[in-house]
């Protein structure tokens, strides 16, 4: 049958349909279920425990403590130890304590597999459409059901087309690819949508940076995300210990997509979103901050190895303004350790870089390197509401790592393409 969507397709599959429609209520099996600790056994752990029912299969559960870890405060010690007691309690193989962003950790530990459907208590498991699979956000009361049956209803739904032609210039990275067309659609523009990027400028980017898409279809308000699966895609899978026993998905040819956008990034400038709005996007020449008091390479967006080795081309030999502190917080030990392995990390800490712990940390407003009223800050992460990084009189801006490198060296907002010659 023709004219569906990859989105279709997966759910079809889920539901153990022929076809699905969109509109019509499915119920899905789940190939794999993540929580963190923030979202996690403190929200819903004693719920579940009252049940009296296992877990439906905890090979396919991953529990991670990422967003209070290292604890700052009292308060967040006692979710991180609600957290540990939780997969103490039930055995959990799959507990990760500080190893890295949950999101980063289901893709680096193949828990992501082409064609499944992958839910989370966070709004960034869309994360999992750069490996071609359905990632889709829960609350933490519903996790229970998630958990004990290994299924959950969802309404199909629309997909939006987002094509990007060309070949990404010298100093463009994913972020930039997101942010413009997040400056086009809005912050709610894929609300309850599922966004299909496809182009050749996507198969241009290695598969970590095609993840900053797919995390960001979050602050589209889109209820997944989904690219093709191609050999860059098999090549991350098997490092991943991903064995080829999946099926992956396409839209077909004439399928009906409830909107289309294309764009042509041949001559594309680094692009950043200014306060207070993740979609209030400008050209990075377009752009004056000010003095910028911290640069952040973090988040599970921002800080990924090939965004790590961004910023390092950018940073080598040169020192980070005086006045401004630029922190580096990889996206996982893993990527961590590669980075220090091949020497990534060498030329931004001499550059003055600080490292923090493999954790969510400034991102989500806690850990050490909270913005204080009036300071400014720009970061690779994927959110600059006010009080997302500490006060609410701060002020975010948001741009790739390599821009962020940047911006630290001149002490404001600056284009990374004079660093990349």
């Amino acid at each position: 049958m023709a004219k569906e969507t990859a989105t279709q397709k997966i759910l079809a599959r889920a539901s153990g349909s022929d076809h699905v429609n969109v509109g019509d209520i499915v119920w899905v099996k789940v190939d794999a279920h993540l929580m963190h600790d923030n979202q996690g056994p403190y929200r819903m752990g004693k719920d579940f425990k009252s049940l009296g029912l296992p877990i439906w299969n905890k090979d396919r559960f991953v529990l991670t403590a990422d967003h209070h870890n290292p604890p700052s405060s009292d308060s967040q010690a006692h979710v991180l130890n609600v957290t540990r007691e939780f997969a103490k309690e039930f055995e959990l193989p799959n507990y990760y304590d500080g190893e890295g962003i949950c999101h980063i950790l289901m893709a680096e530990n193949g828990f992501i597999r082409p064609g499944g459907i992958l839910t989370g208590t966070d709004s960034h498991t869309t994360n999992a459409g750069a490996l071609g699979a359905l990632g889709v956000a829960i609350g933490p009361t519903e996790s229970i059901g998630v958990l004990t049956t290994g299924e959950v209803w969802l309404r199909v739904p629309d997909t939006i087309r987002i094509g990007f032609k060309g070949t990404p210039p010298e100093g463009i990275w994913g972020k930039d690819l997101t942010l413009l067309a997040l400056k086009d659609i809005g912050v709610d523009g894929g609300n309850y949508k599922v966004l299909q990027f496809e182009g050749e400028a996507i198969a241009a980017l290695e598969v970590e940076d095609r993840m900053t898409l797919t995390n960001m279809a979050a602050e589209f308000a889109a209820k997944s995300a989904i690219m093709e699966v191609d050999d860059k895609t098999k090549a991350y899978l098997r490092e991943a210990g991903v064995e080829e026993d999946w099926e992956s998905f396409t839209s077909d040819p004439d399928a009906e997509y409830i909107a289309s956008y294309e764009y042509d990034v041949s001559n594309l400038s680094p692009q950043v979103a200014c306060p207070h709005r993740m979609d209030n996007v400008s050209p990075v020449e377009e752009v004056d901050s000010g003095p910028v008091h911290r640069a952040h390479i973090g988040s599970c967006t921002g800080a990924k190895l090939e965004d790590l080795r961004a910023a390092s081309r950018v940073l080598k030999g040169r020192r980070v303004a005086h006045g401004t502190q630029l922190l580096i917080a990889p996206a996982s030990k893993t990527i961590m350790n590669k980075a220090w392995a091949e020497g990534t990390l060498q030329p931004i800490i001499d550059s003055g870089g600080v490292l923090m712990p493999t954790t969510c940390g400034v991102c989500t407003g806690r850990g050490a390197g909270q913005l204080g009223s009036g300071e400014t800050a720009v970061s690779s992460a994927n959110r600059n509401y006010k009080g997302r990084m500490g006060s609410i009189d701060a002020s975010i801006y948001l741009a790739s790592a390599a821009t962020v490198a940047a911006s630290a060296i001149q002490g404001r907002v600056a284009d990374p393409r004079e660093f990349l010659s």
